[in-house]
C-alpha cells in the first residue's frame, strides 16, 4: 500500500480522521490481497451519487470527508473480510477442496478458556459421512509453540478420526474430523478438548473447552435407489452427492449386519461430460445398514468434486441421473 487512508485525504484537514491510522504491521496484514483499483473505483462511485448533496462550504467539507472515509473503510473492509476467509478444508486437502458456500454448513460455536478460544467452524457433509474443521486461538492474538497439539480433541456422537495443523504462523491451532454413521436428521454432538501441549507432553494451556453444536446437512444431492448386487446379497438404497463424494447407502441380508468387504465401481458424470472415476475410501455402518464413501482416486489421494455439476453416478454399470 503506497498510501493511508488519512494521507489520501490530508488536505482536508480533518483532525477526526486520526483514529484511521494503522501501525505499518496492520497495514501490510489488512491490505496485503486488496484490488486497490477496484477500491478506488467502487468509492468515487459512491462519492459521486451523494455529489448533488454537497455544498462548497467548509462544514459539508467535513461532511464530504466522512463520506469518503466511510465508503473507503466499508469497500476495505468487505475486501479483506473476503481476502482472509479462513478455509480449514482447503489447509488440509489443498486446492482440490474447493468447497461451495451451498455445501457447506456454518456452525461458529465458540468458548474461551485460559485466553484461548476453540470455535466450531464449519463443515461439509455427504450422505452419514462429512468434515469438521475446529480452530484454537489466543485471545492476545500470540503464537502457539511450533509443535502445539491437542492431546485429547474428541466429537460425541459419531465415529471419526481426528488431524490437527498450525497455521498463520502458529497463531491458529486447526482441527480436522473426519466422520462418519452420522445420524443427519438434527444431528448434535459436544466437541471437548482437555488441554494444549507440545509434542513432549509438556503442558501449555490447561482446559477444559467444550462446545454443544448442531449439524446441518448443507446441499446435496439425493436419490433413492433400488440396484440389487447378487455377489453380496446386497441392495443399494440411496446415492447422495456433495462436493466431497459420492455417499451410496445399501443394506445387507446378514442377519450380522456385518459391513460389506465388496466394493462397487463407480463413476461420477459431469455436465460438461467429465467422467471422474472414483474409489471407495470408507465402509461405515448407518441406522439401517452401511454406507461407501467414495472421494479418492487410483492413487488413493482424496480426490473431491468441488463445484462440478454431477448430473449422473454409474454403480457397477447401471447409471442413475442425479437431477
Amino acid at each position: 500500500m503506497k498510501r493511508r487512508i488519512v494521507d489520501i485525504m490530508a488536505h482536508n484537514d480533518n483532525q477526526e480522521l486520526d483514529y484511521l491510522l494503522l501501525t505499518e504491521e496492520e497495514e501490510h496484514h489488512l491490505t496485503k490481497d486488496i484490488d486497490f483499483d477496484r477500491v478506488k473505483s467502487i468509492t468515487l462511485q459512491q462519492i459521486n451519487r451523494r455529489e448533488s448533496f454537497m455544498n462548497k462550504n467548509k462544514g459539508t467539507r467535513k461532511y464530504k470527508t466522512f463520506i469518503i472515509a466511510a465508503a473507503m473503510v466499508a469497500t476495505l473492509s468487505t475486501t479483506v473480510f473476503a481476502g482472509q476467509y479462513f478455509d480449514g478444508f482447503k489447509q488440509f486437502f489443498g486446492g482440490s477442496a474447493s468447497i461451495p458456500e451451498s455445501d457447506r454448513s456454518s456452525i461458529q460455536q465458540s468458548t474461551v478458556v485460559s485466553n484461548v478460544k476453540m470455535t466450531a467452524e464449519e463443515s461439509v457433509l455427504v450422505g452419514n459421512s462429512g468434515y469438521l474443521i475446529v480452530t484454537f486461538t489466543k485471545e492476545d492474538g500470540t503464537a502457539f509453540p511450533a509443535d502445539a497439539v491437542v492431546p485429547q480433541l474428541g466429537i460425541s456422537a459419531t465415529s471419526y478420526m481426528v488431524s490437527q495443523q498450525l497455521v498463520d504462523n502458529n497463531k491458529k491451532l486447526i482441527g480436522l474430523f473426519e466422520m462418519a454413521s452420522l445420524d443427519i436428521e438434527g444431528f448434535k454432538a459436544t466437541i471437548t478438548a482437555d488441554k494444549i501441549t507440545t509434542a513432549d507432553g509438556t503442558q501449555v494451556v490447561k482446559g477444559p473447552w467444550e462446545i454443544d453444536f448442531t449439524i446441518t446437512s448443507g446441499k446435496q444431492k439425493i436419490k433413492d435407489i433400488n440396484l440389487a448386487i447378487e455377489n453380496e446379497k446386497l441392495t443399494v438404497t440411496k446415492v447422495s452427492v456433495s462436493s466431497i463424494g459420492v455417499a451410496i447407502e445399501g443394506k445387507t441380508d446378514d442377519t450380522n449386519n456385518t459391513l460389506p468387504e465388496y466394493a462397487p465401481e463407480v463413476k461420477a458424470i459431469a455436465a460438461d461430460g467429465k467422467e471422474i472415476i472414483l474409489n471407495c475410501s470408507s465402509t461405515s455402518p448407518t441406522k439401517n445398514g452401511f454406507q461407501w464413501l467414495y472421494n479418492m482416486d487410483i492413487k488413493h489421494n482424496y480426490a473431491f468434486l468441488g463445484d462440478m455439476d454431477i448430473k449422473s453416478v454409474i454403480i457397477d454399470g447401471t447409471t442413475f441421473d442425479m437431477k
